[in-house]
């Protein structure tokens, strides 16, 4: 994964879309698209048959907005401060018409367009008012936000820039308020968990190294005032970091990434059975090294994010592959079940390849770069494509429209052609069996991580230095592959 840092960008928005409309004559009529930040606000808007569609540029560049059906509407290419009708869409049937900005490719967004909905009516006889529709500008700002968690009414985040761990309440419609400093002192913090029956937030970075290599990997813990204790130091990694995190049944699973990008190449020698693995270790664990932990999953590159499937055992893995391997090296989204032995994923012998039906042709094929065959492992649950980046992870809810389905941010590739820079959306039957992988609806330039609560789903949004948050409405407005 290739990081590119603004830190000069302090602006943390929060979408809310609605797809309740106000059938009364006081209804809007024209629906209006922001661009901040080199984003769309709202990525997924709503409008009614014979609305217009207006694109107000509110960044510090010029940016037009164009159906990705070739013909079916645009605006000219307008210059910071100015606004523009987006010619055609006043005309369009219901439907649901992806958009871009041709100048700015990874600025993605959706257009629904649906014919009014009643509102509804609560007992006793009052109209239930739809949600806000409104961009809310928080005070507290998380910059370069590399994870993101919820514990109750508070959505915690790392902060890249910073080396800091914030904290937001939850104010109305799940808008957050303020944020605060939990702590600081961080050296590339890239993943953050909460335990949720002690507040004790854990906290993951790399950093110049003690044990004779370039980097360390390390886990701290946080506690509620702000103190801070080393749970585990001195894991390998090197070109990847330690990353992501989740606690279940009373232990702390961390993803470690591995050193090189191929298996030999690219960093420094990888270490077994820490390099790219998931460990384990109790949360009560302190001053702990490697060897003290339970290796629960070995033969992964960088293993970005882990996430439980509810009320089981099953850990969900995102496997960013090799870049320089192509066509091998797809990410993969990866599962381990913890009760039972320890699993082998392959890494290195074993990598993916694009297929020619495009990225997501699961043939396993042998490393160009390490002889041999692959040999027996685990085979991944999911392709996810070549140089999407995926990285942060989470099960929604049970309840529609989120059925239970494991969503993925994919910070996305700056080389060569575009990939990822989405978040996607693999259904997961009630068996834990995965389907294949559906676009969400696009939100962001640089989603990084993911994380549910009450209100819809947070997505941490690395490049523009903001989180978002999306709607349950808006989870029903999915895009084909």
């Amino acid at each position: 994964m290739v990081v590119l840092m603004r830190r000069g960008l302090l602006i943390c928005l929060f979408l809310i879309g609605a797809l309740l409309a106000p059938a009364s004559p006081a209804r809007a009529d024209t629906a209006q698209v922001i661009t901040v930040a080199a984003i769309f606000v709202s990525p997924a808007t709503v409008m009614q048959p014979g609305d217009t569609l207006v694109l107000n540029n509110q960044d510090l560049l010029p940016h037009n907005l164009v159906s990705q059906q070739p013909g079916l509407f645009a605006t000219p290419t307008i210059n910071p401060g100015t606004s523009a009708e987006a010619v055609g869409a006043s005309s369009l049937p219901s439907g649901v018409y992806p958009f871009v900005c041709t100048l700015h490719p990874w600025m993605l967004g959706a257009l629904a367009v649906q014919d009014a909905v009643p509102i509804p009516v609560l007992p006793g006889g009052d109209p239930l008012a739809p949600p806000s529709t409104s961009i809310g500008l928080a005070a507290g700002v998380v910059p370069t936000p590399t994870s993101v968690t919820v514990r109750g009414n508070d959505v915690y985040a790392t902060s890249y820039a910073q080396g800091a761990l914030f904290k937001a309440p939850m104010v109305a419609e799940g808008l957050l308020g303020v944020s605060t400093l939990v702590a600081d002192g961080f050296t590339n913090p890239l993943g953050v968990v909460v335990d949720d029956s002690t507040g004790i937030a854990f906290v993951s970075d790399s950093h110049p190294s003690t044990t004779g290599r370039t980097t360390d990997g390390r886990v701290w813990a946080v506690n509620p005032n702000g103190t801070k204790e080393i749970v585990m130091d001195g894991l390998p990694n090197g070109r990847h970091n330690t990353n992501g995190m989740a606690i279940k049944d009373g232990r702390l699973y961390i993803t470690n990434g591995n050193s090189t990008d191929d298996g030999i190449a690219g960093g420094e020698p990888e270490v077994a059975p820490y390099s790219g693995s998931l460990l384990s270790v109790p949360v009560t664990g302190r001053n702990l090294a490697p060897a003290d932990a339970t290796v629960e999953a070995t033969g992964m590159r960088n293993v970005y994010d882990v996430a439980f499937r509810p009320d089981t055992t099953e850990a969900w893995m995102t496997m960013n592959g090799p870049d320089a391997l192509e066509p091998f090296g797809e990410d993969l989204l990866l599962k381990v079940d913890v009760s039972g032995p320890p699993v082998d994923f392959g890494f290195p012998g074993c990598v993916y390849r694009a297929g020619p039906g495009g990225p997501t042709d699961p043939e396993a094929g042998d490393n160009p770069v390490i002889p041999g065959p692959c040999g027996a492992h685990t085979p991944p649950e999911v392709t996810l494509g070549l140089h999407v980046s995926a990285d942060g992870l989470a099960f929604g809810p049970e309840t529609s429209p989120w059925n239970g389905d494991l969503f993925i941010a994919e910070f996305g590739n700056f080389f060569g052609a575009p990939a990822g820079r989405k978040t996607v959306r693999v259904p997961i039957d009630g068996s834990g069996n995965a389907g294949a992988p559906v676009d969400a609806v696009p939100v962001g330039a640089g989603p990084l991580d993911v994380a549910f609560g009450p209100s819809g789903l947070y997505v941490a949004d690395f490049l523009a230095s903001t989180i978002l948050l999306v709607r349950p409405e808006l989870a029903a407005l999915t895009l084909p592959v």
